[in-house]
């Protein structure tokens, strides 16, 4: 690596790690570029650089952290029931979600409500995220662990509402759910989820 691109990379970790830690003490309203540039000890015009605004900023950071372990769960879902497979999916996610939980509240709130270049940015992997989940309901419907006339696109729907809702629990302070606990509120749901849309053979 050239001495340009160390500099590069060393005001790239300063920019993330301060965005991250400004994120998750002030919350994303209350962060500005201006204040994660002070932090960073850089020009507010270098911050700008590695995000044109505070939500691809913020994409930058959960992409970076977060992309890998899309995909590699993608690409290593095992064979197995319809939940073990789900579960696969998930889980690398909410164990990351519970290693930085302020943080992750941000990005679990903000996430959703990207536009723009930002939006366009993260839709690639999350397209590629659902398909493999609606993969996984096409092959539990040809074994029969799912109804055949079940659309895909609702059934890997519902199953990230549940994921979803395990996730809600971990970060909420009221439930401030453990990991564990988490991992079981999803496979709970799953199984649940099954058990409403699976086919007669399987229940």
């Amino acid at each position: 690596m050239s001495l340009r691109e160390r500099a590069k990379a060393d005001k790239w970790e300063r920019i993330r790690a301060a965005a991250k830690r400004l994120f998750s003490e002030r919350g994303y309203d209350s962060t500005t570029v201006r204040a994660i540039a002070e932090e960073a000890g850089v020009a507010t015009g270098t911050v700008l650089v590695y995000g044109a605004t505070k939500d691809a900023l913020l994409h930058e950071i959960w992409r970076e952290e977060v992309m890998p372990l899309l995909e590699k769960a993608v690409s290593s879902v095992p064979a197995g029931p319809f939940v073990d497979r789900c579960m696969h999916l998930f889980t690398p996610l909410l164990t990351h979600y519970a290693s930085q939980r302020e943080l992750a509240r941000v990005v679990v709130k903000e996430l959703p409500w990207l536009t723009g270049a930002a939006e366009e940015a993260q839709r690639p992997a999350l397209a590629r995220f659902v398909s493999a989940l609606a993969r996984i309901v096409d092959e539990a419907k040809a074994k029969g662990e799912l109804r055949s006339s079940l659309e895909r696109e609702l059934a890997a729907e519902l199953v990230f509402a549940v994921y979803h809702s395990a996730v809600l629990r971990m970060l909420s302070p009221l439930k401030n759910a453990s990991l564990s606990e988490a991992r079981e509120t999803l496979r709970d749901g799953l199984v649940a989820l099954l058990t409403g849309l699976g086919s007669r053979r399987s229940s």
